[in-house]
């Protein structure tokens, strides 16, 4: 079952961004009733180009690696799907234990994530936790102050999508504490 939930956040991943590139198809079907049919044919084919009409990226090629302590509470691994250029979007799968988590932090041109598995918790500083399960989607606003992770008592998966800006796509702030884990409140 593992491999089919990847593959479906590789998938997803694939049509937020490029885990998967697909260029030089056409939905073409013929000229429209009326449609000018006079269009100069490209003077390439696609399958001529020096770009490849297909890129794979293999599960089994992309090592997962531990969540740093710095940025992280509890067991996490993190399994890069793409990476982009220094102004682009980035994504990775990354596994949260229960009682698992992020520290407080921001990303500069925002965050979605794609709950894959289980249940988690997310939050933005000053705001009450919410709790989000397999299926849900997320969106974190440019530089908003947040948290995420798996609740106390069920492991979470989620296919973590970032946006770059001048290389940078994360700025790890402060750890949340266990009584802001626990509570879903901050400290003042």
């Amino acid at each position: 079952m593992k491999a089919i939930r990847r593959t479906g956040a590789a998938v997803l991943a694939g049509v937020a961004g490029s885990a998967i590139l697909l260029t030089g198809c056409s939905t073409d079907t013929g000229p429209a009733a009326g449609a000018d049919t006079t269009r100069a044919a490209s003077a390439e084919p696609a399958s001529a180009t020096s770009e490849p009409g297909i890129v794979v990226s293999r599960d089994e090629d992309r090592d997962s690696v531990a969540g740093a302590p710095d940025n992280f509470t509890g067991k996490v691994s993190i399994q890069p799907l793409y990476t982009g250029d220094e102004n682009s979007e980035g994504a990775s799968d990354v596994r949260f234990t229960a009682g698992a988590r992020t520290v407080w932090h921001t990303h500069p041109d925002g965050q979605r994530l794609l709950i894959t598995e289980g249940t988690g918790w997310v939050q933005e500083w000053g705001k009450k936790r919410i709790t989000v399960h397999e299926g849900d989607v997320v969106w974190f606003a440019p530089g908003v102050k947040h948290w995420h992770g798996a609740t106390s008592d069920s492991a979470m998966a989620h296919t973590a999508i970032t946006y770059a800006v001048d290389g940078v796509n994360v700025e790890w702030l402060e750890h949340v504490t266990d009584d802001q884990y626990e509570s879903g409140k901050q400290e003042k």
